[in-house]
């Protein structure tokens, strides 16, 4: 049974409820978001940790060396892909993941294992600092 206190109830909830609304609408905000990898695609940043590490024409540990690498050098990440699985090197022979990347002597692959991944070149420029 609806008394005249329940629907004054009622209506009171739903002025509210109104008021709240427009309230929230009439006050929009611009939300600016940091570009990051996520938003742009990017793989991310790379920090080589360990001393000597080789830059290989392909992903698979039979590659040819391309140049190496020296600890704490930060790279752009181009592109990853699982190798080939390479028949006795140990870790039940799984495949290892792999980042091309730049350098000075040329594209080339890297297995992840010897690098560092961070999302911005601002975390690994930070981060290079510790390995050298």
């Amino acid at each position: 049974m609806n008394t005249p206190k329940r629907r004054l109830g009622h209506i009171v909830i739903a002025l509210f409820f109104m008021t709240l609304a427009f309230a929230s609408c009439s006050r929009m905000r611009e939300v600016k978001l940091p570009a990051t990898p996520l938003l742009t695609g990017g793989l991310g940043w790379a920090v080589v940790k360990d001393s000597y590490v080789r830059l290989k024409e392909s992903p698979s540990e039979g590659a040819r060396d391309l140049d190496h690498l020296h600890r704490g050098a930060v790279f752009k990440l181009e592109e990853r892909e699982l190798g080939p699985q390479d028949k006795g090197s140990g870790d039940d022979d799984a495949p290892k993941l792999w980042y091309r990347l730049e350098s000075e002597g040329g594209k080339g692959w890297v297995v992840d294992s010897e690098l560092d991944i961070y999302s911005t070149e601002a975390q690994a420029k930070k981060a290079s600092g510790s390995y050298r």
